[in-house]
Parts: structure tokens; C-alpha cells; sequence
């Protein structure tokens, strides 16, 4: 990617699929029938110039606010799904600050646990972050007996800014 660059998880069947663009979008799937494990890597450009020079930890703060806020009205107060077990705090992976939040998404269909990791390059000041969500869909009536969180894990702690 022009502004960031990682490595992919160790061949499990991860597959990468890379769109252009300002966002960067980096995507990596590894289906394992009947469940299906999400890696998605993108640059997040911040537009409010006051955002621009705030701390990181604002940001993130804000972002993670809108997430939660988003999920709750356009999904779990319409009955599309629940929203359950949310968390935000913050986690150094690879001598890197990511902020975090992780929730589970559930349904009538099966559930989804998911992480949500932001990385800023510089303490504030910025033009830009990393935005990297992990999610394990798993099916109605399945029970996954492997995470492949650690892979995720592996591959922020890769991430390196250009």
C-alpha cells in the first residue's frame, strides 16, 4: 500500500484482495466451511481539522463512539441483530498502541465476534489512521472450536507505517 504495508497471515487459506484507492482497503478471507474469518486493513482519512491536530486518543475515542452508536441504530433497535459484550480500551501489539473495541454481534442466523484496532502513526497530528477489523462469522447452531484472532494479531503487529 503507498501509506502502510503488513504481512499476511501464514498460509491457512487466507486469501488477500487489495482495492486502490484513497482508503487502501486491504482484505484477507479465510473460509472454513461453515465459518468465515475476516481481516480488513484501511487507511481512515480525517476531514475535520480540528480532529486533524487532536490527540490520538480522542480520535479514537470518537471513532469507536460513532461505530458503537451506528451498530446500535441502524442494526440492534431496528431487530437486526444484538449487540453484546462491547469493550474499548487500548492494546500494544508489536510496539504499537492500537485503540480497540470488541463486541459480539448476534442473530437468528448465528453470530459474529468481532475486534476493532486503530492505529495512528504520530501521538496527534495526524492526516490519517489505520483502521483493522477482525470478525469470525459463525453460523446458527455451529460451534468454533479455533480462533484465528492470533493471526490478526500477527499481522498488526507487522503493520509498519510508510
Amino acid at each position: 500500500m503507498p501509506h502502510y504495508s503488513f504481512v499476511i497471515p501464514a498460509d491457512e487459506g487466507w486469501h488477500l484482495k487489495i482495492t486502490g484507492g484513497q482508503l487502501e482497503v486491504a482484505l484477507i478471507t479465510n473460509k472454513i466451511d461453515p465459518f468465515i474469518f475476516q481481516i480488513k486493513l484501511m487507511r481512515n482519512l480525517i476531514f475535520d481539522e480540528n480532529m486533524k491536530h487532536s490527540p490520538a486518543n480522542i480520535v479514537a475515542k470518537d471513532f469507536r463512539e460513532l461505530e458503537k452508536r451506528t451498530m446500535i441504530e441502524q442494526g440492534a433497535n431496528k431487530g437486526l441483530y444484538q449487540l453484546k459484550d462491547l469493550t474499548m480500551g487500548k492494546e500494544k501489539i508489536g510496539g504499537k498502541m492500537f485503540y480497540t473495541m470488541n463486541y459480539i454481534i448476534t442473530s437468528k442466523s448465528g453470530s459474529q465476534n468481532a475486534s476493532l484496532y486503530l492505529f495512528f502513526p504520530k501521538a496527534k497530528d495526524n492526516d490519517y489512521f489505520i483502521v483493522a477489523h477482525y470478525a469470525e462469522t459463525i453460523p446458527a447452531n455451529a460451534f468454533l472450536v479455533k480462533s484465528y484472532k492470533p493471526d490478526f494479531l500477527s499481522t498488526l503487529a507487522s503493520l509498519s507505517i510508510k
